[in-house]
């Protein structure tokens, strides 16, 4: 199979793995909340930042996507996002992201609510990072940091924009729990994508690893998840943010991030990093575009301090808008995603390389030698 010819781009792997996938899978990972006006806003902001190219320029022969964060020489500005539930769109997709970041040099977030565990991920090795969902009880909270730093993860992302249980239409119009149930209507769907099915066939129903040593054995489906509901406790306060940092001694990113006080907190506070996130448009249809308050977060926390991005990125060329626009690093969650559907275990390297690819030819256009020159050539963001 020729990879480059068939799949050029994420939109065509966007394109088959809605195809290949149960709708149930598909629109718990594309949609997003409420009339979903955030997640079009997301994608639709990015189309609108104009760069200026430079054509007449010495050093644009070779762009380097290469860029620093952490200490760590990365390959490219950008990593896998945070996923949860991931199995549920492909099996094992947490292992094949990791195995991919892990040969192409880019970093990987492991979702607490992964259907992987820390264990399995830390076994990959590489440049891992471990987002945290916060319980009720502190000792599991430790353990579970304790388990990420014996593990090798070296970055805690602590995730502050879920601080209750949310509402997504399509997931109750689906039947979607947490964890998932399958009733006629799913398995239905499911016999309608052999592809999916064949490959889900030997992983069995998705499970939350991570937190499965807290819970009770050989309890249900829909026991677990009553378990699981009183167990999490998303809301994380400044004083939980600060016992966070006392705890993790390796670096800190907090996500989630959209108002400068809140990002000067962090800073005060001892963070190594903020993601400025609205969450692609999954928890509040009302949030602000990152594009937009990316410059103000800028203003606030000085030109040194480190500040991600995500939200709507489907190639290279908004990899590098979001770089332009003030950000030093993005991550990705979907594009990924459409990958793994599309492609199984290849799309995880596939999507990689096309993005640096596109990224490459990008700046290549633009004239841009280097990632931090990108804020040069922004011509503005409508």
């Amino acid at each position: 199979m020729n990879l480059e010819r068939r799949f050029p781009c994420i939109t065509y792997m966007e394109t088959a793995a809605k195809r290949r996938i149960p709708r149930f899978a598909w629109d718990y990972m594309a949609g997003g909340i409420g009339r979903e006006k955030v997640l079009a806003e997301n994608i639709e902001r990015l189309d609108r930042v104009k760069l200026t190219p430079r054509y007449l320029a010495d050093d644009a022969n070779a762009p380097d996507t290469s860029h620093e964060l952490f200490g760590v020489d990365y390959n490219a500005p950008f990593g896998v996002a945070p996923l949860g539930l991931s199995g549920l769109i492909w099996p094992c997709a947490a292992e094949h992201l990791a195995r991919a970041a892990k040969t192409h040099q880019i970093p990987f977030a492991l979702s607490g609510f992964a259907t992987s565990s820390i264990e399995q991920i830390g076994g990959i090795g590489g440049n891992t990072w471990y987002q945290h969902y916060a319980t009720i009880d502190r000792d599991i909270n430790s353990d579970l940091l304790k388990r990420a730093q014996a593990a090798g993860f070296e970055v805690l992302v602590v995730t502050v924009d879920i601080p209750t249980a949310t509402r997504r239409d399509r997931d109750i119009r689906n039947g979607l729990s947490v964890p998932p149930e399958f009733n006629l209507r799913t398995l239905f769907d499911i016999a309608k994508h052999p592809a999916w099915a064949l490959a889900m066939l030997g992983q069995g129903v998705p499970e939350f690893l991570n937190f499965k040593p807290y819970l009770p054995q050989n309890i249900s489906l829909a026991e677990l998840g009553v378990h699981l509901q009183k167990l999490i406790d998303c809301h994380v306060s400044l004083t939980q943010l600060q016992w966070y940092r006392q705890q993790w001694p390796g670096k800190l990113i907090v996500k989630g991030i959209l108002d400068t006080d809140e990002a000067i907190a962090c800073v005060e506070v001892g963070a190594d990093a903020i993601a400025v996130s609205n969450h692609g448009g999954r928890q509040l249809d009302a949030a602000e575009n990152v594009l937009e308050v990316l410059p103000r977060i800028r203003a606030a926390v000085g030109a040194d301090f480190p500040l991600l991005a995500d939200g709507g990125i489907r190639n290279g060329l908004d990899i590098a808008r979001y770089l332009a626009s003030g950000a030093d690093f993005v991550l990705l969650g979907r594009a990924f995603m459409f990958a793994l559907g599309a492609l199984g275990a290849l799309g995880a390297g596939h999507a990689m390389n096309v993005l640096q690819s596109e990224l490459r030819a990008s700046m290549g256009q633009l004239g841009c030698p280097q990632i931090h020159r990108l804020p040069e050539f922004l011509t503005r963001v409508c």
